[in-house]
């Protein structure tokens, strides 16, 4: 009889040690959005989020909302980006900016994260939207800098474990199109919205 309560008792072990290293790994993950409860009694669950996206080649285009992994995570450049959906405005962002020139702006929200060996140069102008009207549109077009945006992504280096979130708003004709990240004005990856 012992034995038996024994085995029920390791498998108890087993578990609560699983799960453990289950909170400790989504806890640890640059892209988690779960903060710390300062009740130990609340009982919080993770939702499985899908792998990043690994680009191999200089012409992918995802969806918003999906993260890429751009070089080998561990080795020389390599970061994980998430792009997300943007928000659409028809007019100014906040109520002492100006409405968008062209008709919309478009305001992705954006995090990126150093998984590299070597410093990494995050440049806000390696960041353009393509549209079926309008190529290459910086965060520089039309009324984009006068929109009342929230604070708006800008050029910092990243350390190895560094990451960065914040925003770009772009002054667009129509609210479809590409979210292109090409560094040195090469397409490297691409989020469609």
């Amino acid at each position: 009889m012992q034995h038996v309560g024994g085995t029920v008792a390791a498998r108890r072990l087993r578990v609560v040690g699983l799960l453990a290293v289950m909170a400790m790994t989504a806890a640890c993950s640059p892209f988690s959005s779960s903060s710390p409860k300062s009740d130990p009694t609340v009982t919080t669950t993770t939702t499985n989020r899908p792998p990043p996206v690994v680009i191999t080649k200089t012409t992918h285009t995802v969806k918003a909302g999906t993260t890429v992994q751009l070089g080998t995570a561990g080795q020389g450049a390599a970061e994980l980006m998430k792009v997300g959906k943007p928000k659409l405005s028809r007019k100014a962002i906040s109520s002492y900016a100006y409405g968008p020139e062209y008709g919309y702006y478009v305001t992705f929200p954006i995090k990126i994260f150093n998984d590299g060996k070597t410093p990494l140069l995050v440049e806000r102008l390696d960041f353009w939207v393509d549209t079926a009207h309008m190529k290459k549109v910086n965060t520089n077009g039309g009324n984009s800098p006068e929109s009342g945006a929230h604070t708006q992504l800008d050029t910092t280096e990243l350390t190895t474990g560094q990451s960065v979130s914040n925003y770009l708003t772009f002054d667009v004709s129509t609210p479809h199109g590409r979210f292109v990240f090409g560094p040195g004005h090469k397409l490297s990856v691409a989020w469609s919205f």
